[in-house]
């Protein structure tokens, strides 16, 4: 049993058990609330803006409500019957209690619960140790302190939660022709693709386990000539290798209707990552979507896409000219290249990625031919791939 369970386990027999457990007092009356003040264990302080929910033995939320400014809550009374409470708060464990009997509705005095302060350990984002991002001990700390809020919802949308199967909607880009000329210069062609299909929701569609995305980046080259880029899912936030390789600092929003979770590569980081912020729900403690964009995409494109590129380009060109051609430096906006993914509640305290669109570089050129010269200018443009789940099928 946790501290947490412990906790409430004592509270409700000393302070509540006799009110659910009692005789009829007044089960039929027309409001009836389940009332409580959340303390902090030791000092008592009130716990205020936590979020506490009402659940059932099938974990279905039966109400909601946050703890006020001394920490009272009221949660309208359920039925007869075996329910648990939850409460998230940031800077507070994620909390789920022992089973409740209620068998009728409760005394008008307030249950007070005590809850300890045990954050989740994340030595990575230790706010007291030598730290390389250039962030304050205040910024770490209150960036630790949303990472908190959020990690169990970002965590429950990681593949191995049984979602069943989903219907999914996917627009794609499809090659339909090889090198040449379209738009503002040379390039392979190729047309939007939209098809739907069940998935089983386990598979992972947008990204790759968090041990290779730490080690290899969000992108990876397949056959020698074919990429894809990788988003940062849930599974891959909510990870302790995302923690270790990325720093991460609080963002305000336009109109405070959420809270910002910004992200950047650490220092020195070579491989293509991602840089942006994970918005969040300041009420529930879940996340709502994630903007970002590719970093240090110009080594990878110069590495993996530049040659194929070049080799077109040569086989194309007159012996003639051949050994007079140049190419130069890849023209590219960075920040244009990235993507947002949405997330949604399903299926009481899971999450998945309901929507998403992301663009990822390929090259093209523009080329000017002289009478024994070539120069080549590499362009990148961004391709899109989206996607929405339709359905959630439970398995």
């Amino acid at each position: 049993m946790t501290v947490w369970n412990a906790t409430l386990r004592a509270a409700v027999v000393a302070g509540f058990g006799v009110g659910l457990i009692a005789a009829p007092l007044a089960a039929q009356e027309a409001e009836a609330y389940l009332r409580g003040l959340l303390l902090t264990q030791g000092s008592g302080r009130p716990v205020q803006g936590a979020h506490i929910k009402l659940i059932d033995p099938d974990d279905v939320v039966l109400s909601e409500v946050l703890s006020d400014g001394r920490g009272a809550f009221n949660l309208p009374m359920p039925a007869e019957g075996i329910y648990r409470l939850q409460v998230t708060r940031i800077g507070y464990q994620f909390w789920t209690s022992d089973t409740l009997h209620v068998a009728s509705a409760p005394e008008s005095r307030e249950l007070h619960l005590e809850v300890p302060v045990q954050p989740i350990p994340l030595p990575e984002m230790s706010v007291s140790e030598r730290n390389t991002c250039p962030t304050t001990p205040e910024e770490r700390q209150r960036a630790f302190e949303l990472y908190q809020s959020v990690q169990p919802a970002l965590a429950s949308s990681s593949p191995s939660a049984d979602l069943g199967t989903l219907l999914v909607r996917m627009v794609r880009p499809v090659i339909v022709g090889k090198y040449h000329y379209w738009r503002r210069g040379g390039g392979r062609r190729f047309r939007q693709d939209t098809t739907t299909v069940a998935v089983p929701g386990s598979l992972n569609l947008l990204s790759a386990p968090p041990t290779h995305l730490a080690t290899h980046g969000y992108a990876d080259v397949i056959q020698d000539t074919l990429t894809t880029f990788y988003a940062p899912t849930g599974e891959a936030l909510a990870s302790p290798e995302f923690l270790s390789t990325h720093c991460l600092r609080p963002v305000a929003s336009a109109d405070q209707a959420s809270v910002g979770l910004g992200f950047e590569p650490k220092p020195g980081r070579q491989a293509v990552d991602v840089k942006g912020v994970l918005w969040i729900d300041p009420i529930t403690n879940g996340p709502e979507k994630v903007e970002f964009q590719y970093t240090s995409l110009r080594p990878f494109l110069r590495l993996h896409l530049l040659p194929v590129l070049r080799a077109y380009v040569l086989s194309r060109t007159s012996d003639e000219i051949r050994a007079g051609t140049r190419f130069r430096a890849i023209e590219f906006d960075e920040s244009e290249y990235g993507g947002v993914l949405y997330f949604e509640r399903v299926l009481g305290d899971q999450w998945l990625i309901r929507e998403w669109s992301l663009n990822s570089p390929t090259l093209y050129r523009r080329a000017v031919t002289e009478r024994r010269s070539k120069i080549v200018w590499p362009l990148a443009s961004p391709l899109t791939t989206s996607g929405v789940v339709l359905a959630v099928i439970p398995g």
